[in-house]
């Protein structure tokens, strides 16, 4: 019997980059795991080919008035690059535990467990399905306005995280009640603040729009409910403070308006046949003002496309910044997910729920995005 004789062959590495950089991205897709070089390299390949942004938006997680949570992608390429590595389902801590998300940042997700009455929370982490568990609240709330920010690595490890919660009970309060937790810490501390509104304060209430809660250096804006502009916590100076709407007389009715970071910079946004959206220029200063960026014709988008994706003439149900470019909008209408180009008006189909419109009207989306690239383990 011949004995084969081994033979150890290298190839150097910008030759293999060149063969993989020839092949289509679904066999690409099928090498990721020969190895770790081999991962990095065809990671570089998708950065390069697709014109990967930082951060990466690679989906939703959509929360359907707290019955269960589903994840969908925003494009066919997002599968491709992330493999089997997402929990898309959220069901990590059992079965009758009633799990849904609250808010996300940098790809982590602050959970909240049903039956504790909002005063459970779990940071999770879908790619590596890492989770920490936090100390109970001090405070019992229901349906508090929550914010959430956290810190991660370059390996997609959690650094550190914030939770920022308020709850407004009666009309015309003269203080708030700030209830904050860091992972530093780890204790939950609550703060009274003493507001500056020049209007007043409503009772907040689980609707869509509490999931456009947006935070910027510390500094946690929300849509207040049936109020007349945003409340704004900031968790370093431990102040509490209000900013008006940018169109004066803006329609004041709960999910009719939505906030979104896109490019470093916080938007605003109203829904309506026309969609005015704006962006605020020097916040988080007090001095910060309200900019207009563009409208976005809903009527002239269902005349365009309505028919193929089944658009037909429901009114948008909630609208999502894409977090790197300002001219993508993602606009749920009638039961559908679609996503709109100002500049190029293009609009893609990105999702669709199967369900009557009026059955998804208060589902929340909160957006999965990758911060850094290559997030390889």
């Amino acid at each position: 019997m011949k004995h084969l004789r081994q033979c150890n062959l290298f190839i150097h590495e910008e030759i293999i980059i060149n063969i993989l950089n020839r092949l289509p991205l679904k066999s690409l897709a099928r090498f990721k795991c020969i190895s770790y070089n081999w991962q990095k390299c065809i990671a570089e390949i998708y950065r390069c080919r697709l014109g990967f942004p930082e951060p990466y938006l690679i989906g939703f997680f959509c929360v359907e008035k707290r019955l269960r949570s589903r994840f969908f992608f925003t494009s066919k390429e997002s599968p491709l690059l992330i493999g089997t590595t997402l929990d898309k389902s959220i069901d990590f801590i059992g079965i009758g535990e009633g799990v849904y998300v609250v808010a996300s940042s940098n790809g982590i997700v602050l959970c909240n467990r049903l039956r504790s009455r909002h005063r459970v929370y779990y940071v999770y982490n879908p790619a590596t399905r890492q989770r920490l568990d936090v100390p109970k609240t001090l405070i019992r709330m229901n349906d508090p306005y929550v914010g959430f920010t956290c810190k991660v690595d370059e390996d997609h490890g959690i650094v550190s995280f914030t939770i920022v919660r308020y709850v407004i009970r009666k009309r015309y309060q003269s203080s708030i009640t700030i209830e904050s937790y860091s992972s530093e810490t780890n204790v939950w501390i609550a703060t009274d603040a003493i507001h500056d509104l020049l209007y007043p304060l409503q009772p907040s209430r689980d609707e869509n729009y509490l999931s456009s809660c947006c935070v910027i250096d510390g500094v946690f804006c929300w849509i207040d409910n049936f109020g007349q502009g945003m409340t704004v916590y900031d968790s370093v100076k431990k102040c509490f403070w209000g900013l008006a709407y940018p169109q004066p007389g803006c329609m004041i009715y709960p999910g009719f308006h939505f906030l979104g970071l896109s490019g470093g910079e916080l938007c605003f946004a109203s829904k309506g046949w026309t969609i005015p959206c704006w962006r605020l220029n020097n916040f988080p200063s007090r001095d910060a003002e309200w900019v207009w960026k563009y409208n976005v014709d809903v009527v002239t988008i269902i005349q365009k496309c309505g028919e193929n994706f089944g658009l037909g003439g429901g009114n948008v149900q909630n609208i999502v910044f894409h977090p790197v470019f300002p001219d993508i909008l993602f606009l749920q209408i009638n039961g559908k997910v679609i996503s709109y180009d100002v500049k190029t008006s293009t609009v893609e189909l990105v999702y669709d729920f199967g369900e009557a419109g009026r059955k998804t009207k208060h589902y929340k989306l909160f957006s999965y995005e990758w911060p850094q690239w290559p997030r390889l383990k």
